[in-house]
């Protein structure tokens, strides 16, 4: 809860277990009343749809009027207890009201929401629409029926929790957040050129999710400020998976995959084909210091020529071999045994 004296903090914080800080924009009470407003719109004209489709069958079907009362049933509990379910599973945490409004649900710990997550918060979404009320404060003649969602308690959760979280989320360990991109990744450019020749041995088919994305803007963010030790450390968490799912060889430098998975990710085609040009007029312009290399991709693809072929430029303690040369498969030829001099001839 919060105490009186603290300042309601909008962002939420999570550390993974590679001590990488992740923060997130809440979604308030105002923000996810919209995407919730348009759920239940989608759920009525789901509902009329089926409706509409009934009494077109009505005179076609043998039991008309009470198949098509008993469909009505069966569609309204579907749509009122597992829409969310099915979305926010399917979707990973988005419902269609969601996607529109740009919100999702996570685990407080920054993961995705599993089912029983999914199905837990919104088992518990009826308690936080209460208190219900009448709907004779519209007419004096309406039944006594208590149908009238205020969301008093939702909404006093939401405000006493650090993470503007409903019973439904206290309960099931998740949290809304808004879905930004971070605009700061978007303006950096690895200064390592060989990212540039890396990122065409990713393979085309690759597309990082959401999470993975943010982990390598995030990383880019505060690269600059590890020393090439801890970069490798960090790196090599998220790295060293996709080596071997992209085929190429152990000893690929963690730090520069993720350099050439951000160049993938973030930078344009124009971006990355004039970093591919500068990569090229390195390599022409200075001299080999440990000679070219060689990777070849998980499709087969060959990076034997163009800027797939990196020339170490330099050397210093902070270069690492992105692209690790593989040793000959032939062994070398013997040596030549020492041949004896001729002898020498006496003087008659």
């Amino acid at each position: 809860m919060l105490a009186g004296t603290e300042k309601l903090d909008c962002h939420a914080r999570v550390i993974t277990p590679e001590n990488i800080e992740f923060e997130y924009d809440l979604a308030g009470p105002f923000q996810r009343l919209p995407a919730f407003l348009f759920d239940v719109a989608v759920r009525v004209a789901c509902f009329l749809a089926l409706l509409f489709v009934g009494g077109m069958l009505l005179p076609f079907l043998p039991l008309g009027g009470t198949l098509v009362n008993v469909a009505a049933v069966i569609g309204f509990f579907l749509l009122s207890w597992f829409y969310g379910m099915f979305f926010e599973t399917r979707f990973n945490g988005r419902t269609i009201g969601k996607m529109v409004f740009k919100l999702r649900a996570i685990s407080t710990d920054g993961r995705p929401i599993n089912a029983s997550q999914a199905a837990l918060r919104n088992l518990l979404r009826l308690a936080d629409m209460n208190l219900l009320l009448p709907l004779q404060i519209f007419s004096a003649e309406a039944p006594p029926m208590y149908i009238i969602p205020t969301m008093l308690v939702g909404f006093a959760s939401m405000t006493l929790t650090r993470k503007m979280q409903r019973l439904g989320d206290l309960a099931a360990g998740t949290m809304v957040v808004c879905e930004q991109r971070r605009r700061a990744a978007f303006n950096l450019q690895p200064e390592d050129l060989r990212a540039y020749g890396l990122a065409e041995l990713v393979p085309v088919t690759f597309v990082p999710s959401v999470t993975l994305a943010q982990t390598i803007g995030l990383y880019m963010e505060n690269r600059k400020r590890l020393n090439p030790l801890r970069r490798n450390d960090i790196a090599r968490h998220l790295a060293d998976p996709l080596i071997q799912d992209f085929g190429m060889l152990p000893d690929t430098s963690p730090d520069l995959l993720l350099c050439a998975l951000y160049v993938r990710t973030f930078l344009s085609a124009d971006q990355q084909q004039r970093g591919r040009a500068r990569l090229r007029e390195l390599m022409t312009t200075r001299q080999p210091a440990f000679g070219k290399a060689r990777v070849t991709g998980a499709a087969g693809r060959s990076a034997s020529n163009s800027t797939a072929e990196v020339v170490g430029a330099k050397r210093t303690d902070e270069a690492t071999h992105a692209f690790p040369t593989r040793p000959p498969t032939d062994p070398p030829p013997p040596a030549q045994p020492p041949t004896d001099p001729p002898p020498q001839q006496g003087l008659p």
